[in-house]
């Protein structure tokens, strides 16, 4: 039987810089002794990250890109401890993407200062990793060489803490999701054999029995045969969100514990969505105002006005925020509508969002325009900036009623 090891981690790779002969020059132009020598200037590199390691795109001061690469992440880290061995300041910019915390903290401790950039499209329709790479080096050198503090969109770093209290949430999340897509594999191949009529969480203890009974009475034994493997595999999907549901609760009120000035639990959020918005916020008070607050879920719009004749011209939300607290939001918008009737978003779109005859569109608008103020109000909330009774709220005073659905699987 093969065996696998892993590699132990290589920080300190040897003459990193030989490889980079251009840099060299480049630097050796700054170092040489001369009197009334302005200060030297910031080495600034841009690094895409992949899998086998990182393109980077190397640059000094306000000059273009001089050198660039294909990397592995140790070696990155020593090209960093060679500059600053060398007297240089060190500033890197990175994606956050898909590969962790762990590198931008390595790079921090071999003594540059890293800026982690949100995803979006940095070189228009041809994009490579040099091309990214050069177009990150930019968005460092605009920051700490020009001092344009809008360069580029730099995102707020989570602690190892942060990171395993919303681990919790975001599992819980993915084993529902898997959960829906076992129940709607079993409702299409019923559907494929022409049984329409297919009820409302079929696998659940108390639809299930009526379900296999009929498909017996029609003679379909070996349809009913393939939806218990489906079943079974719905059953231990939910035991597993049962389980996180408890540590759910617990979390819940260990963070309120934790943070007794806290707003109370809300009639009509619960503890999930309330632990949701605060692994998710991570720091409420990280927002100055009530426009960063609503960009980070978002539910902005987007604007496309270039050369309009009318002026500003809007469309759909830009979607650039956080997807979690936007679905999360999104229901608990039509929770509050029955549990917290009262609250001031209501009093503007509540009629639109009650008429059953109303339009679908016109609908979704109104639910989006609710999560960015409900979202806002939760800020002002756990800032200090208002109370409950000022925004029509109240607080929980018994657990809900869980819902027929909910219950039926349980």
């Amino acid at each position: 039987m093969k065996s696998y090891q892993l590699k132990p981690s290589t920080l300190t790779q040897p003459a990193t810089l030989t490889r980079l002969p251009s840099l060299l020059r480049r630097l050796a132009a700054f170092e040489k002794p001369q009197p009334d020598a302005p200060p030297r200037p910031r080495v600034c590199i841009g690094a895409d990250l992949e899998k086998a390691g990182a393109c980077i795109a190397v640059q000094v001061g306000a000059e273009g890109v001089c050198a660039g690469g294909n990397f592995t992440r140790a070696e990155v880290a020593a090209l960093v401890r060679e500059l600053r061995a060398r007297g240089w300041q060190v500033a890197l910019g990175v994606e956050a993407c898909g590969f962790g915390w762990k590198f931008p903290a390595c790079l921090r401790e071999a003594g540059a200062t890293v800026f982690t950039f949100a995803t979006e499209s940095l070189t228009g329709k041809r994009k490579t990793n040099r091309r990214d790479a050069a177009a990150l080096a930019q968005l460092v050198a605009g920051r700490v060489v020009h001092g344009n503090a809008k360069s580029g969109r730099v995102v707020r770093e989570p602690s190892a803490g942060e990171q395993q209290r919303r681990c919790l949430t975001r599992h819980r999340a993915r084993l529902v999701a898997h959960r829906g897509r076992v129940e709607a594999q079993g409702r299409g191949l019923l559907y494929d054999m022409g049984i329409e009529a297919v009820p409302e969480c079929w696998w659940g203890r108390k639809t299930w029995p009526r379900l296999a009974a009929m498909l017996e009475k029609a003679g379909e034994h070996w349809l009913r045969k393939a939806l218990e493997s489906q079943r079974e595999l719905a059953l231990a999907l939910h035991a597993q969100v049962l389980a996180l549901d408890a540590e759910v609760q617990a979390a819940a009120a260990a963070l309120a514990a934790q943070a007794p000035a806290a707003p109370p639990l809300l009639h009509g959020l619960g503890e999930l969505t309330t632990l949701t918005l605060q692994v998710e916020v991570m720091d409420w008070n990280r927002f100055s105002g009530r426009k960063q607050a609503g960009s980070f879920i978002g539910c902005c719009p987007s604007e496309y006005s270039t050369g309009a004749p009318g002026g500003q011209v809007l469309g759909a939300i830009d979607r650039q925020g956080n997807r979690r607290l936007r679905s999360a939001l999104t229901e608990a918008v039509w929770r509050l509508s029955r549990w917290n009737p009262g609250w001031r978003g209501f009093e503007k779109w509540g009629q639109l969002l009650r008429d059953k005859k109303g339009s679908s569109v016109r609908k979704k608008k109104a639910v989006i325009a609710c999560v960015r103020l409900l979202f806002i109000d939760l800020w002002r909330l756990h800032t200090g900036r208002t109370t409950l009774e000022a925004l029509g709220l109240r607080a929980r005073a018994a657990p809900m009623k869980r819902p027929a659905a909910i219950a039926n699987r349980e």
